[in-house]
């Protein structure tokens, strides 16, 4: 459980890093988090990762944070406008395709903005056309660049609108122990949105803490579970694993000093037996005993 909790934990932070590091690139501070996807079932598999890597270049030359876990999205549609057959060999099939771009809030289906472009793509099969034709949209574009900055100006004003609700929400998974979740929403929060970003910032170590301090509770508990059957290598690997800085470290620290006196004491014991019946054994070293 604490193993599940960590990597999910450092998963959300890795993807903030990430975001950051990207966004490092141009003005890190004015930059926003989007996620491509494609929602329109029409678009073969092959063509859709196409036009995602096409939205992810259009949303980073417009300021943008291209990452993949922003409830903010960018989208597409490709309606088809001619369709042509034209003969071999080899056959060729000829797409004029009206795309539309929205960038948008995920989670609540509110759109900030909108743009549309014609290209054409030709190929051997339908899905090569498809490929040709997103291949075709230029992230130079003059279209594309109102839009994303009309989309990322909604992402802003959600944020400085809606800053002590995320807060609240944010807080209240972490009172039901959902920790990453809580974590993931607070790191999204862009740096431009100044105010609610330090307020968040400053939530997410609060959420660490009670996260570090519920782990040590659980873990302590754990570990005198397996000392009471005297397990003491269990025991030993458990309390290891709890942070240094968490609220019941002390009581914890004490546990493994009586675990370590325990056990020293019973291998000296042995030793001593096993001298008196002459037998020689290889002594196990103070700190290696639970191996």
């Amino acid at each position: 459980m604490k193993r599940t909790i960590i990597a999910l934990t450092m998963c959300a932070l890795c993807l903030c890093t990430q975001a950051q590091s990207q966004a490092g690139r141009l003005d890190d501070k004015q930059r926003v988090a989007l996620t491509a996807v494609v929602m329109d079932d029409d678009i073969p598999q092959a063509a859709a990762r196409q036009l995602l890597n096409k939205m992810t270049q259009i949303v980073t030359k417009g300021g943008c944070a291209g990452i993949s876990n922003s409830r903010f999205v960018i989208t597409c549609s490709a309606d088809v406008l001619t369709k042509d057959i034209v003969p071999g060999p080899p056959t060729m099939h000829a797409y004029t395709l009206s795309m539309t771009f929205f960038i948008g809030d995920g989670v609540e289906g509110r759109l900030f903005s909108s743009t549309s472009v014609e290209v054409k793509g030709v190929g051997e099969t339908p899905e090569k056309a498809y490929i040709n034709a997103f291949k075709s949209v230029r992230v130079n574009d003059p279209a594309f660049k109102p839009f994303v900055e009309k989309g990322r100006q909604g992402i802003i004003d959600y944020y400085n609108t809606q800053c002590e609700l995320i807060l609240t929400e944010a807080r209240t998974k972490a009172e039901r122990q959902e920790y990453t979740k809580a974590i993931e929403q607070l790191t999204a929060v862009p740096a431009v949105c100044e105010e609610c970003y330090n307020k968040a910032q400053d939530a997410s170590v609060e959420v660490y803490k009670a996260w570090r301090d519920n782990f040590c509770r659980m873990a302590l508990t754990k570990a005198k579970s397996a000392w009471t059957i005297h397990d003491a290598k269990t025991a030993v690997e458990i309390l290891g694993e709890i942070p240094p800085e968490a609220e019941c470290a002390a009581e914890a620290e004490a546990l493994r000093a009586e675990i370590a006196e325990a056990v020293d004491e019973k291998a000296r014991r042995e030793w001593e037996l096993v001298q008196q019946q002459g037998v020689q054994i290889e002594y196990k070293i103070k700190g290696n005993w639970f191996d």
